[in-house]
């Protein structure tokens, strides 16, 4: 599997994992400011930006079996990883397959649920709507929904990513997304240290959900950051940047 990366800077290794219809771009501005101190990497999930999309149809579980072969093959040491959304479910997916090569894991708004039944539902309706009518309006209205501030001008930004995605691409995510089976057990027996970031204003990953899962990890940190919606990158990105770099520098204090 053919994943596309950037490394900056020097230090202890962070991966960053992006949402769905995102890429690695999403990560621009906390790159920049957390290679100061770590190595950072920040990469396209298969399918999107400049990763190839894999052959259909996956899984989530799939995919996290190919960012593990990239960090072997790239001897990345011992990692903290980082996923927002869609890259948290890829995150989890990685920590139950090999948990011993995390030194720290952070749901940056995700979470180990699985979908419920109506999530399912909304789901297959998405995926019926791409069909019929096509990706950009589906964007016209997905991308300014993660924002708590419909008049964000980051929302601009993060459309214009968003409108990259290939339709075969939204579609199998979609489709692994509401197939993807419960980590409550890998929060459970996880051994790293762990972050939870939420959104007080998170309609995606409810702020309730978020604080239920920070109770089940051993060594959890929970970050609650208001008014904010779920792109916390963009609508608190001081408050949010702070909280990785803490969880990450606490991690290379204690290592």
């Amino acid at each position: 599997m053919e994943i596309f990366y950037k490394k900056s800077g020097r230090g202890w290794p962070v991966i960053l994992i992006h949402g769905f219809c995102e890429t690695h771009e999403i990560w621009d501005r906390f790159a920049e400011q957390l290679s100061k101190k770590f190595e950072i990497f920040v990469i396209d999930l298969p399918g999107f930006g400049s990763s190839p999309l894999p052959v259909r149809p996956f899984k989530i579980s799939d995919i996290a079996s190919g960012i593990l072969d990239w960090i072997k093959q790239s001897r990345i040491q011992r990692p903290v990883v980082i996923g927002h959304s869609l890259g948290g479910y890829v995150g989890l997916a990685m920590a139950q397959q090999k948990p011993e090569i995390f030194s720290g894991l952070g749901l940056f708004q995700s979470t180990a649920y699985p979908d419920s039944e109506e999530r399912k539902i909304n789901r297959n309706r998405v995926i019926d709507f791409v069909k019929t009518h096509g990706i950009d309006p589906y964007i016209d209205t997905y991308v300014p929904g993660l924002f708590f501030d419909k008049g964000h001008p980051a929302i601009y930004t993060v459309d214009e990513i968003a409108r990259k995605t290939k339709i075969e691409s939204l579609i199998a995510y979609t489709e692994a997304m509401r197939d993807r089976e419960s980590t409550i057990e890998v929060l459970k027996n996880f051994k790293s240290p762990f972050l939870m970031l939420a959104g007080e204003q998170d309609c995606v990953i409810p702020q309730e959900i978020a604080k239920e899962l920070s109770t089940i990890a051993p060594r959890s940190t929970f970050c609650l950051l208001k008014n904010v919606g779920h792109m916390a990158m963009y609508e608190s990105p001081q408050e949010s940047l702070e909280a990785v770099e803490g969880f990450v520098s606490r991690i290379e204090l204690n290592k």
